[in-house]
């Protein structure tokens, strides 16, 4: 038998063999990790970023949006969210939150914000840029301002803004918290006269919006007065400031499921339309219904009514909604002529004495300091098993 030793070269071939098997494993190991990198990466971005085909229709758009919105415009990362969501509106969520300023010591001047976040819809995130730039030409000491809008709003699936915040919150939550959850030796004795002068803030920021023109030509209108959507800047209520924001449900065709329905006029309720226009007589009607919650401090309008109850109320003389026991006659008549028809209702905007917003002002300087409101409680027309209501009073 032939015990020689084999030949070099083939020693050389397995050896080349046994050492090159670990450096090609790791070389097609990485090589897949970057595929998989890559793919991941590829799919994370399509889920941040608007679908091509759906955005298409709006590259135009968006790029006029960016352009007319460049002074706000603010890296991410300079804007804050905090899990506190404060509301929720038709095109999406608002959190507290706050913006900090590009300087060194940043962290130490934020600024407290409202951070309103569109749902990923594209039709909901072009709607928001419309509302920040309709925001970014209005300028009032009584409305809301922008003050800034996340840069990557034009390019990721849900835009970002910040507006500004009061420390009072909204006036919702002060009748909530600050009066109908109290007992009555906490609650501050809220005046008539106090009142009266936070509905002629609101009505100021009103009479502006009115007197200003869309693209179109035609008056801008609010379309969202409501006590949530209304910021107070300290509970005092005879030093507060007022300003009047967008920070409730808004009304997308007739939703009525939503609490927004008990504001509504009838010429909105009940028009055979999916999308009725709104006009500046609608939020006279609205500035109505505003007025009798802050009269009853908070008292919910049409409680629990369906929807076709308040329709059969509209039939009534008040409309469904009765007279506070401490309202004076003058300031139940505005109400009554806001919640008239639309032809009659006065205008916030009107140069001539009849105006909202000066006939406000007069009943300011002439009702009684001694004139006090109290807390209405709701009442129920329901005696259905399902609320357990029986038609019994809740605050």
């Amino acid at each position: 038998m032939d015990h020689s030793p084999p030949p070099e070269s083939v020693l050389n071939d397995n050896c080349s063999a046994s050492y090159m098997t670990p450096y090609a494993t790791v070389i097609a190991m990485s090589g897949l990790y970057l595929i998989v990198i890559f793919f991941f990466c590829k799919k994370s971005k399509k889920m941040c970023q608007p679908m091509p085909d759906s955005m298409y229709p709006y590259q135009k758009r968006l790029k006029q949006l960016e352009r007319e919105l460049k002074n706000f415009l603010i890296d991410e990362e300079s804007i804050e969210v905090d899990d506190y969501q404060i509301g929720q509106t038709a095109d999406g969520f608002i959190f507290r939150g706050g913006v900090f300023p590009k300087t060194r010591n940043r962290f130490n001047a934020k600024v407290t914000t409202a951070v309103k976040i569109s749902f990923p819809i594209v039709t909901k995130s072009i709607s928001l840029l419309e509302d920040a730039l309709r925001l970014s030409k209005l300028d009032h000491p009584n409305l809301i301002r922008l003050l800034a809008v996340s840069q990557l709003s034009f390019t990721v699936f849900r835009p970002m803004i910040a507006l500004e915040w009061l420390p009072g919150g909204t006036l919702s939550d002060y009748f909530i918290y600050k009066i109908r959850e109290k007992e009555d030796s906490d609650r501050s004795p809220i005046q008539l006269k106090d009142m009266l002068s936070i509905l002629y803030q609101v009505s100021q920021a009103l009479k502006y919006i009115h007197s200003r023109l869309d693209e179109f030509g035609q008056e801008l209108t609010h379309g969202r007065i409501l006590t949530r959507n209304v910021l107070i800047s300290e509970p005092d209520l005879k030093k507060c400031e007022v300003k009047l924001g967008d920070f409730g449900e808004a009304p997308s065709g007739l939703e009525y499921s939503t609490p927004i329905v008990a504001y509504m006029p009838p010429e909105i309720l009940c028009c055979a339309e999916r999308i009725p226009p709104h006009r500046p007589e609608n939020d006279v009607w609205m500035f109505g219904v505003f007025i009798w919650e802050c009269l009853t401090l908070g008292a919910q309008p049409h409680f629990r009514k369906s929807v076709e109850d308040i329709k059969k109320s509209f039939r009534l003389p008040d409309r469904g909604l009765s007279c506070p026991p401490t309202c004076p006659l003058d300031v139940w008549t505005l109400v009554i002529d806001c919640l008239s028809d639309p032809h009659v209702r006065p205008r916030f905007a009107s140069t001539t004495n009849a105006s909202i917003t000066t006939r406000l002002s007069e009943l300011h300087h002439i009702v009684s300091p001694a004139l006090f409101l109290y807390p209405i409680p709701n009442q129920s027309v329901c005696t259905c098993i399902e609320h357990h209501c029986q038609s019994v009073p809740q605050y």
